[in-house]
């Protein structure tokens, strides 16, 4: 870890800071995290177009979730989920990778949200990310985190962990896949540093305030910090927050931020509990 921060800030030095790239993820599992179980966050970047809202989803079929919903060009898509059993799906860009070798099938975080209930069911059929367009996945629940990574062609490298930290933006990490890192991406070089860095420095067991924290960074700069505000009045910038603390028992929390362009910012602490997947109605605070 301290290589690769140590790599990124040294392209930073040489090249100078450039906006690119979009998302954050980070996960802590096991003796990390004050009391066990998880906790799992993720920084939604985009263009200031592209708003957010939270939604309980109730699938046709299949369990019911939490999730943050964007606005894109093919409508509104999950970025980020909790569902009834804990299990957590983030998802962020390949923007590292060059635009015309990022087609493919599209993303599975509704199917995995609304069909699975840990992390090691998911891997036991981790076929299903086979020829997906490149992206990256940070799957999580109370025991064990995982990032999946997809490769231009549908190839798949997966990592995961019982007990560590694990941290992704927008670029390959895998061995197997750097050369397909044909973008400079220097913010996303710059944040995955950065949350190494923030995250290393933190006493343990870490808590979901400390993630809070982190989630909410401003030291680097408009385009290079966790929160970003964007140097450019249309470039990329920090849209939303949404972290969990999934622990070994009892119910989940989530706490998000919203901050679209034009709007109240809001930050919304939820507790995951049997009357919250009941009720008949979202009630946001």
């Amino acid at each position: 870890m301290i290589r690769r921060c140590l790599a990124a800030l040294l392209a930073l030095a040489l090249l100078g800071a450039a906006p690119a790239g979009a998302c954050t993820l980070w996960a802590a599992v096991g003796s990390q995290v004050a009391g066990g179980g998880t906790l799992a966050a993720k920084n939604r970047d985009w263009n200031p177009a592209s708003i957010g809202r939270l939604e309980r989803v109730r699938p046709a079929q299949g369990m019911a979730y939490l999730a943050l919903m964007a606005l894109g060009k093919k409508g509104w898509g999950v970025r980020a989920g909790v569902n009834q059993a804990g299990l957590t799906v983030f998802s962020a860009s390949a923007s590292a990778t060059a635009k015309e070798a990022r087609g493919g099938l599209p993303g599975v975080s509704r199917r995995l949200l609304a069909g699975y209930s840990s992390v090691q069911a998911v891997l036991g059929h981790r076929q299903m990310f086979d020829g997906l367009a490149p992206r990256f996945y940070l799957l999580a629940d109370a025991r064990q985190t995982a990032v999946v990574e997809i490769a231009p062609g549908g190839a798949v490298r997966i990592a995961s962990t019982r007990d560590g930290l694990l941290t992704h933006t927008n670029h390959y990490l895998s061995p197997e896949f750097t050369a397909f890192n044909q973008r400079q991406a220097l913010s996303s070089h710059a944040r995955l540093a950065r949350v190494d860095i923030l995250a290393a420095a933190l006493k343990r067991p870490l808590t979901l305030g400390m993630f809070q924290e982190i989630s909410q960074d401003r030291g680097a700069g408009p385009d290079n910090s966790l929160w970003r505000t964007g140097s450019k009045p249309k470039g990329t910038r920090t849209l939303a927050s949404f972290l969990v603390r999934l622990p070994l028992s009892g119910a989940p929390e989530a706490w998000v931020v919203l901050a679209n362009p034009g709007q109240e910012r809001r930050e919304l602490k939820l507790i995951l509990d049997r009357d919250f997947w009941r009720s008949e109605t979202l009630r946001l605070p």
